[in-house]
């Protein structure tokens, strides 16, 4: 819908103001919201489910031939009585392929999740709420470059590992001293630092190649930290904000399995649970960073002098 009024800014939004605004597309855009996220938590849910099923049987059996053979671990890395153990050797690949399999299904499901959460809250967000076929079709004709930013994200993370590995092995072949002391701390400070702002820039990156063409991979990364410029520090909080949320979920869950509960039960009352908070976080995780990713456009393109897009009020819906 087509905003009437005299165009004014709206780049100033505060921290607090964007969480409103996040409440408040998130309500205006329920209708497309509300089936995504019950696919998401059946789709979690169910995967969650079969893991549980699928490895139980096979630990198991693991746990009972390292309890027969004590020394099977050392036995098998020194190549040692291969054929005694190759059951255990069935059981680990079993393991690793339904932990692939999973993993693959889960990263399907969060991109999927992540195009249509985006979509739906930065139209519902500038001019409209998009009916399920238009949502399917940004879908279908999106998905790609996300993926291809996921993918080079995943390799400058990577890289970053390698050179604080790097700069540890520096360190701990130094003589031991309060300098090479004081370098170490150092070096570990700066660790949830890196981390915050790393997950930070891959979730704006992933979000601008969900909503600008031709932006994907190294393209979305650089084009997420330029419009990052100025406003770290907001969005790093922010990130901080919902690593808070998501460990108050881990912890919500524990008590859950305290109680003297065969696994069937624990898994029906566990899963639900956690995966129902998870998504819900996730979801308004996605949501806010696309209200920011709105906000630091508006404010660029105005530096550039071409013109931005105002959000709807929530009377013209």
């Amino acid at each position: 819908m087509e905003n009437k009024s005299i165009p004014q800014s709206h780049s100033s939004l505060g921290f607090f103001q964007i969480i409103k605004e996040s409440f408040k597309t998130t309500s205006r855009n329920g209708k497309v919201l509300l089936p995504i996220m019950l696919f998401v938590f059946v789709s979690f849910s169910m995967l969650d489910f079969a893991e549980k099923y699928l490895l139980a049987p096979v630990i198991k059996d693991i746990v009972l031939q390292s309890a027969i053979h004590p020394n099977m671990i050392q036995d098998l890395s020194n190549s040692i009585e291969q054929n005694m153990y190759a059951g255990a050797l069935n059981d680990v690949r079993e393991i690793v392929l339904v932990e692939l399999l999973i993993m693959a299904s889960s990263s399907i499901i969060t991109l999927t999740f992540l195009v249509a959460i985006v979509s739906s809250s930065y139209q519902a967000y500038t001019a409209k709420v998009l009916s399920a076929k238009e949502l399917n079709s940004i879908i279908m004709k999106s998905w790609k470059r996300p993926l291809q930013t996921s993918f080079y994200m995943g390799l400058l993370s990577l890289g970053i590992v390698f050179l604080y590995f790097i700069s540890f092995v520096i360190t701990a072949m130094l003589a031991v001293n309060s300098r090479a002391l004081l370098f170490f701390g150092a070096i570990i400070l700066t660790i949830p630092v890196c981390y915050i702002y790393m997950a930070t820039l891959w979730m704006v990156s992933m979000v601008v190649s969900v909503i600008e063409d031709g932006y994907g991979g190294v393209k979305a990364i650089g084009r997420a930290a330029e419009l990052m410029k100025g406003k770290r520090l907001q969005a790093s909080l922010m990130m901080v904000l919902f690593a808070v949320a998501y460990c108050v979920v881990n912890q919500m869950a524990i008590p859950l399995t305290s109680y003297n509960l065969n696994m069937s039960t624990q898994l029906a009352i566990k899963i639900p649970f956690t995966n129902g908070l998870f998504c819900l976080v996730t979801l308004f995780m996605f949501v806010v960073y696309t209200i920011f990713y709105h906000e630091w456009k508006t404010s660029h393109d105005e530096k550039e002098g071409k013109g931005f897009y105002l959000p709807i009020a929530a009377g013209d819906v």
